[in-house]
């Protein structure tokens, strides 16, 4: 085979890679539960509860400080967090309140936190959680202030605020049933997607769980409203599956390319100085950007930002990518832009921003990806200096 061909094939080879990996780890254990939690959200959950608690028209204080915490019960990453966002914008939450949720869902999440300081240490730990919070507060300020007509106007043709009478259903039904609902789904989605436990110990955690799904659909819900909520799971499902796998694809050939750059195989195992191993398609970019990291610098912060925006990383996997592919844990990489990273990178990736573009539309992802970005840097910086 002619050599160009076959640098090709192995380009292509990292994308299909990346691609399958990307279904292996996510699809049944994060994106399944997602969709059903985000058809849920808009099939059951009234208009009046949006317009009470996140609409642009809520107290600001009590909207933005249910949004910016509300990632602390998710173990979600940049795209599994994007089936609730939309549900949660399509049923009319204010732009300002889901981005900000858009943000703190993968950023802040328990499970997220407490790796981060068992492994990178606990002060770099508590500062990832401090400015997550923060920084989704101020993203949803500042998209709701520039975007102040968004929630009347302008939104994507499928993206309008359901009128359905929703709050009638649900104010017969009693809470305890929507909170279960709800909370039984976010707790497997919680120990599905965990990879601190084996299925061994999960299996018998999540029996319980599908037991009590499944008693109060048959016992609380009627037969239209849980027909409502599979069609609104589809809905999601079928809108943002294929961009995710298109853009995971994409991410896997930009791998390949950094690769082939620096005299690899996209498809040979590296191993990292912390021991770990990767294809080298999967860490080509870190080599190429890795002695930019010694030390905290606008440039380092800005740098570590940018790569975190656009790098796919699941949740945990920001971890490890930062103390050992990136070189944390062996002093190699500054706290400031290992904490752009742990920042930027959960809450963007490249099939995150496609999504975000066709939920809310190009002015409000640019703004809101370039808030991502810039706060990253300046948080990274202080935290930096400050050390």
């Amino acid at each position: 085979m002619v050599p160009e061909i076959e640098l090709l094939v192995e380009i292509l080879r990292a994308g299909i890679d990346e691609t399958l990996s990307y279904l292996t780890l996510h699809v049944l254990t994060c994106l399944v539960p997602a969709f059903f939690i985000a058809g849920g959200i808009s099939a059951v959950l009234s208009d009046h509860f949006i317009t009470k608690y996140l609409s642009a028209e809520a107290p600001k204080l009590q909207a933005y400080s249910i949004a910016s915490v509300s990632g602390v019960a998710l173990a979600v990453c940049s795209c599994t967090i994007l089936p609730m966002f939309a549900g949660l914008y399509k049923k009319g939450a204010g732009i300002g309140p889901a981005t900000a949720f858009l943000f703190s869902g993968p950023a802040i999440n328990v499970l997220a936190v407490v790796f981060t300081a068992r492994v990178l240490g606990l002060p770099l730990g508590g500062a990832r959680a401090f400015f997550a919070v923060v920084m989704a507060a101020a993203i949803g300020l500042t998209m709701a202030l520039v975007f102040v007509s968004d929630d009347d106007e302008d939104r994507p043709e499928n993206q309008t605020v359901a009128t359905d009478g929703g709050y009638a259903a649900e104010s017969q039904r009693p809470k305890w049933v929507t909170a279960g609902f709800f909370g039984t789904q976010v707790a497997i989605l919680l120990i599905a997607a965990t990879g601190l436990l084996t299925w061994a110990i999960k299996a018998p955690i999540l029996a319980p769980l599908f037991a009590m799904l499944g008693y109060l659909l048959y016992s609380e819900f009627s037969r239209d409203e849980i027909d409502d909520w599979l069609q609104e799971t589809w809905f999601f499902t079928r809108t943002i599956f294929p961009l995710l796998i298109v853009g995971t694809f994409i991410i896997g050939i930009i791998g390949g390319i950094a690769a082939v750059a620096q005299g690899m195989a996209p498809l040979e195992t590296v191993t990292t100085n912390g021991g770990e191993t990767f294809a080298a398609h999967q860490v080509a970019p870190g080599l190429l950007t890795q002695e930019l990291f010694g030390e905290t610098t606008v440039l380092s912060a800005g740098v570590a930002s940018v790569i975190g925006a656009v790098l796919y990383m699941p949740t945990l996997l920001e971890v490890p990518i930062v103390g050992s592919l990136f070189g944390y844990t062996n002093g190699l990489m500054a706290d400031g832009p290992a904490l752009a990273l742990l920042l930027a990178g959960p809450s963007l990736s490249l099939p995150n921003m496609i999504v975000i573009w066709k939920t809310i539309g190009t002015k409000q992802t640019a703004l809101y990806i370039a808030l991502v970005a810039v706060a990253s840097t300046v948080a990274a910086l202080m935290w930096g200096l400050l050390l």
